[in-house]
C-alpha cells in the first residue's frame, strides 16, 4: 500500500531469539556434564572408580592391607616368617593434573626363607594368590614379582638379600583428603616376650617400640611388634650372639637373624650400629 506514492513502513517484528537447536545444545551439554559428575562421585563411593585419581589415598589403604594379608598367607606354606610396618609416604605433592597435587603411599611386608629358596617363594605366592590379581614373576634379572591387587593399587616383590623378600603394595598418586594412620593395634604383651628376650640378651637399651597389624581377609590379623635400640649396641655378628636364643634359624647372617619362637616369627637386624628386634604373629596365630 501506498500513500500518495510513497511506500507505507512496515511495523517492526519481533526480537530475534536465540535458534532452537542452540539452546538444546546447551541444555544436553549441561546436563551430560552433570551426569558424569554425578557417576564420578558415585563410582568412588561405591568402590567402582574408572580412574585412580576419582578416589583418596585413603580409600585405597584398606586394598593395600588386604593384597599384604594375601601375600603373607600365601607364604605362610612356604613357612616363611613374615614381618609387616607401617605406611609411608613415598612422593609428596605428586601431580594428578597440572593444576592439582596428590599423594602417594605404600606399606611393605618382608618374608624371610631359608637361603636359596627366594625365588621358589615368588613363585608359590604368585600360584596362590586370587586368579584377579593377574601376579607374574618374570625370570630373569632379579626375579620381579608384579600383581594387580584392584582398585589400582599395584603389588611388587623382589628378594632383596639371601633368604629375604620384600613386597610393596603402592597406592599410587591420588588426592590425599586427610592424615594418614593406621588402626589402633590390640594389646601386644604376649608378641613383645621374644623380643624382650633378644634385646636382654643383646643388652640393648632405649628401646623405642612400635606395632603395626594387617587385618587377614578369613579373619584374625598379622601383628608386627617391633623394638629398635640405640645406636652403638650393635654386635659384630647376629650369629654369634644370638646363636643361645635359638640355634635353629632360618637365616643367619651377620646382619639378619631370623627364628621362631612357637607360632612367633622373630626378626632381628643390625644396621649403622641399630639393632632393630621384631616379633609377628600370623593370621592363625590368634
Amino acid at each position: 500500500m501506498t500513500f500518495d506514492g510513497v511506500p507505507a513502513q512496515s511495523a517492526p517484528g519481533p526480537v530475534p531469539r536465540a535458534p532452537r537447536r542452540r539452546r538444546l545444545l546447551v541444555a544436553v551439554t549441561t546436563v551430560w556434564a552433570a551426569l558424569v559428575v554425578v557417576l564420578a562421585v558415585y563410582a568412588v563411593h561405591q568402590g567402582g572408580a574408572t580412574v585412580r585419581t576419582q578416589s583418596s589415598v585413603a580409600h585405597a589403604l584398606p586394598t593395600v592391607d588386604r593384597a599384604l594379608s594375601e601375600v603373607i598367607a600365601a607364604a605362610a606354606s612356604a613357612g616363611a616368617v613374615a614381618e609387616v610396618g607401617g605406611y609411608r609416604e613415598v612422593t609428596a605433592q605428586c601431580s594428578i593434573t597440572a593444576v592439582r597435587d596428590g599423594a602417594r603411599y605404600e606399606r611393605t611386608a618382608r618374608l624371610y626363607v631359608p637361603v636359596g629358596q627366594e625365588r621358589a617363594l615368588l613363585d608359590g605366592i604368585a600360584a596362590k594368590l586370587p586368579h584377579d590379581y593377574d601376579a607374574r614373576v618374570r625370570k630373569s634379572g632379579d626375579y620381579p614379582f608384579t600383581a594387580d591387587a584392584g582398585d589400582f593399587v599395584a603389588l611388587q616383590g623382589r628378594p632383596v638379600g639371601p633368604g629375604e623378600v620384600r613386597f610393596t603394595a603402592d597406592t599410587g598418586c591420588r588426592p590425599l583428603t586427610g592424615p594418614v594412620s593406621e588402626a589402633a593395634p590390640s594389646a601386644a604383651a604376649p608378641t613383645q616376650v621374644p623380643v624382650q628376650a633378644v634385646l636382654a640378651t643383646l643388652k640393648v637399651t632405649q628401646v623405642r617400640w612400635q606395632t603395626h597389624r594387617v587385618e587377614c581377609v578369613r579373619g584374625g590379623s598379622v601383628r608386627t611388634v617391633q623394638a629398635a635400640g640405640a645406636a652403638g649396641n650393635a654386635p659384630p655378628a647376629l650369629v654369634d650372639a644370638l646363636r643361645a636364643v635359638s640355634s635353629d634359624a632360618l637365616v643367619a647372617r651377620p646382619d639378619l637373624y631370623v627364628y621362631r619362637s612357637g607360632p612367633v616369627g622373630v626378626v632381628v637386624r643390625t644396621r649403622e650400629g641399630v639393632v632393630t628386634v621384631s616379633a609377628t604373629t600370623g593370621c592363625d596365630a590368634q
